[in-house]
């Protein structure tokens, strides 16, 4: 059965170490992995383009890969720009709120009482202005100065060009060969074989063009594939190893949550074009087995960067840049048995949770504006997907921290009927 369904079976590990070691392998990276090295430390970058470097000989690039990189790279270089620019703009709002509260709110009466304390605490607020200032220009702006390649030139496109060279396949032929592909798309999409039909619903009313062809960005992962399949098709009994971080199930199969392995239509398709062995990986994963297989020595946290670093920063939240790099997973992720709360005996733990909740609806709410406020042109993008996913999380948490409220509200109004009660008894 394992050679008449091929591709519903998964890829041991013995395997995976075989296919890394062989010289018959083909290592592929996907645009969004160019894209990534333009959201990380430039250390972690360098040790990258080393993988990269060691293994040259055996990468191929699609034609599509290379032009959507060339496509999203400025873009990309802006968004990563914007989002360490909120840092600052975080840190310098958080500290003028704070001496508002310190200054303004109900502390002022204290203050008042002792005639060295303003002055002191006044001095204290400089001290740490000061350090934030420090803060944004030692690490925050030489960042941003890093990948200021808006204005000075870009030499993360060098080493990009330089590691390519001589290694992209060719471009389609004329406008006849996509609008053959655009056909065989949507009967393809429409029947679920991957990859690309995840992408439809947001990209359909997209187009573009270069070099004389005009494009649909809808089919943009399907022109990769066919390129990619093209290209095996003169290698029998070669391997594949797809490196992307696009994680939706038309080019992974999931399941509870879980990735499994490739979409089985990916792994039956690219197989009866003579391919041994295919395998498809993130780049954490890769980065593990090239530690495993490749004598790559890559440190845990710079591969846990790089993964962090694949993420949109239009999808990050102040939250994220606490240093744990994670995005919000959602209700179940942080507040967890929230419904908890609701049998809480003290009203003034209730309250405090009330308040908590609602500033976390609040920030959810100008996030969801913000997202929804977001171009045509940037939805275009590789993140676009992404953003409006992120969109609709966050209008589902918000839905559900309401619940919760509604429920905290109950609780308490169940407390001041029952104090009522219970001084009537009192009184009698």
């Amino acid at each position: 059965m394992r050679n008449s369904f091929s591709g519903f079976y998964g890829v041991s590990e013995d395997a995976i170490g075989t296919v890394f070691t062989s010289a018959k392998t083909i290592f592929i990276f996907d645009a969004n992995i160019f894209l990534t090295l333009y959201r990380c430390e430039e250390e972690t970058r360098n040790r990258f383009f080393e993988i990269w470097e060691n293994i040259k000989g055996q990468c191929w690039f699609p034609h599509q890969v290379c032009l959507e990189y060339q496509r999203n790279r400025l873009k990309v270089v802006k968004d990563s720009r914007d989002a360490l620019s909120k840092i600052p703009k975080k840190i310098s709002g958080s500290i003028a709120e704070l001496k508002t509260q310190i200054f303004d709110g109900e502390y002022n009466q204290t203050i008042s009482r002792y005639s060295n304390l303003k002055g002191e605490l006044t001095a204290l607020f400089e001290q740490i202005e000061s350090a934030a200032n420090n803060f944004n220009e030692n690490h925050i702006d030489l960042r941003k100065k890093n990948i200021d390649f808006l204005t000075v030139h870009d030499v993360i496109r060098d080493r990009i060009d330089e590691l390519t060279d001589g290694r992209i396949g060719p471009a389609p032929e004329n406008q006849d060969v996509i609008n053959k592909l655009n056909t065989s798309g949507k009967t393809r999409y429409k029947y679920k074989t991957g990859p690309g039909y995840d992408d439809s619903p947001d990209k359909n009313k997209s187009f573009y063009s270069f070099d004389g062809i005009n494009y649909d960005a809808e089919y943009g992962d399907y022109y990769v594939w066919s390129q990619i399949l093209e290209y095996v098709e003169g290698k029998p009994e070669c391997n594949v190893v797809y490196v992307t971080n696009d994680a939706k199930s038309d080019f992974y199969y999931k399941i509870e949550g879980k990735v499994r392995g490739p979409n089985e239509s990916l792994r039956t398709e690219i197989k009866k074009h003579g391919v041994a062995e295919f395998i498809l990986q993130n780049i954490d994963t890769f980065l593990h087995h090239a530690n495993n297989y490749l004598n790559a020595e890559i440190s845990e946290s710079v591969i846990t960067e790089l993964k962090n670093s694949s993420i949109s920063p239009l999808l990050l939240t102040p939250s994220a840049f606490s240093g744990t790099g994670r995005v919000l997973q959602g209700v179940n992720a942080f507040y967890h048995g929230l419904t908890g709360f609701v049998n809480y005996n003290s009203r003034k733990q209730l309250y405090r949770k009330f308040e908590e909740l609602q500033n976390v609806i609040k920030n959810h709410n100008i996030e969801i504006n913000e997202l929804g406020s977001v171009s045509l042109e940037e939805l275009d993008s590789l993140a676009g997907p992404q953003v409006l996913a992120r969109q609709k999380l966050l209008i589902k948490e918000v839905k559900e921290l309401n619940d919760v409220l509604l429920k905290i509200g109950h609780r308490l109004a169940e407390l001041e009927e029952e104090q009522s009660i219970q001084q009537l008894l009192e009184n009698e």
